[in-house]
């Protein structure tokens, strides 16, 4: 049985990039399970950040954007965002820093960091 999954993307003054990390995690998610959501997370960018957000929402069903008017911080906006989403795994990935490469499947597993392993929130690129 397969569980459902949120990928959590806190973003901040990402305009240019955006769009292409979102393909790239929808892209990423759709391999790992049918059902999934993306919530993107801006913490305050003031820049066009919140405006390609919800355009890319307005375009993907998956996608739910959501913006802070003030800078928080990472890890809290990803602690509100956590209590709330409905995946039972969740994984979250830095904008700032992504990286979305595919392994030959003989390579050897990686060891993930566990944020909580009761809530199956998996850290990944930050």
């Amino acid at each position: 049985m397969k569980r459902s999954l949120t990928v959590l993307l806190p973003v901040r003054n990402v305009q240019s990039t955006l769009s292409q990390t979102v393909q790239n995690v929808l892209d990423m998610a759709s391999d790992l399970n049918e059902q999934f959501e993306l919530w993107i997370l801006d913490d305050g960018s003031t820049d066009a950040t919140s405006e390609v957000a919800r355009d890319l929402a307005r375009h993907y069903p998956q996608i739910r954007a959501f913006r802070h008017k003030k800078a928080l911080g990472q890890e809290p906006v990803i602690r509100l965002a956590a209590a709330q989403c409905r995946g039972e795994v969740a994984f979250i990935l830095d904008a700032g820093r992504p990286v979305f490469e595919r392994l030959p499947l003989a390579s050897k597993p990686l060891r993930p960091n566990f944020l909580n392993r009761s809530r199956g929130f998996v850290r990944e690129g930050i």
